[in-house]
């Protein structure tokens, strides 16, 4: 069994790929297409679909394939999470100083200016037939996270198509995986503390499927003296009070599990385990005080961490 890693940059993180067996040049293949993926959905790149889509609100705008494709899957975890991941908080983000670019300062959103609706994907419509998508007047989109995710799919996708025995990928800890792993036991994933320089909280062993994990401590930033985070209530347009530093989740895919990481992180604590348990996830979360509240079958595994009661 021969392993191939690949370090870079893509959607302005660590790209991380792992292949078994991969076929040459494969791995030069997987970063061009995550990059190809980066200039359709970032908010970042005037050119991109996603601003050309903002840009036009009430009009169908063509677009991808993959780009119909995206907004397909960001309709439907705002379905399956009950509007907990709403792509649609993208100018309250804006309006807290998430307008440029944390990796690159000379990168900017630009909206029209304009009353913005929040809560409202359920209008965003997408016609696969002829390849648009359009929003309403009022709304603009932002996949965040959920980008990273599908992005690690396709791309875990594609290298299993092209010939790999086994694929890892992952985009700023947002991972997909899938086919023959490294280790008989599966793809070790470590899963850090809330504030990564803590060290590892546990190591699971995955079959296939995705990873993702859902932080305030990752992105923060000052403004006006106030420190603010990107995980937005969509009820509030504020960013969530949530008692909850990290939630990380294990589900099907990646994007699935980048849409349930952020609806668990907004339920907070008290609720974070039932709602695990709802939607039949495997996660482990922890707390601002530094408890660790994870998913009934994660019962037997040792964190680095006291385990907290709920």
């Amino acid at each position: 069994m021969a392993v191939a890693e690949f370090h870079g940059r893509a959607m302005a993180c660590e790209l991380q790929v792992i292949a078994v067996d991969p076929v040459a040049g494969q791995l030069d293949r997987i970063a061009a297409h995550i990059g190809r993926l980066e200039a359709l959905w970032s908010r970042f790149v005037p050119t991109s679909d996603i601003s050309r889509i903002n840009a036009s609100p009430g009009y169908p705008v063509a677009v991808a394939p993959e780009t119909v494709g995206l907004v397909e899957k960001m309709l439907e975890a705002w379905r399956l999470t009950e509007g907990r991941f709403d792509p649609t908080v993208l100018p309250a983000l804006m309006a807290i100083g998430y307008d440029v670019s944390r990796s690159d300062p000379g990168h900017r959103t630009v909206l029209a200016a304009g009353e913005y609706r929040l809560g409202a994907m359920g209008e965003v419509t997408v016609d696969r037939q002829y390849g648009t998508v359009r929003v309403p007047t009022g709304v603009a989109i932002d996949p965040g996270g959920i980008g990273k995710g599908l992005a690690a799919d396709l791309g875990v996708a594609a290298a299993l198509a092209d010939g790999a025995a086994g694929c890892l990928i992952g985009i700023g800890g947002d991972l997909a995986m899938g086919g023959t792993a490294p280790d008989p036991s599966g793809w070790l994933i470590r899963v850090e503390q809330a504030d990564p320089e803590d060290g590892v909280l546990c190591t699971l062993a995955v079959s296939n499927g995705g990873v993702a994990t859902s932080s305030t401590r990752s992105r923060r930033w000052m403004q006006r003296g106030e420190s603010r985070h990107h995980l937005i209530d969509p009820g509030s347009g504020e960013p969530s009070p949530t008692d909850l530093a990290a939630v990380t989740v294990f589900a099907a895919s990646g994007w699935q599990a980048e849409a349930f990481a952020t609806g668990a992180m907004l339920g907070g604590g008290d609720e974070v385990v039932g709602y695990l348990r709802r939607n039949d996830l495997t996660g482990v979360a922890i707390s601002e005080s530094g408890a660790v509240l994870a998913s009934d079958d994660l019962a037997a595994v040792e964190f680095t961490l006291p385990v907290g009661v709920r």
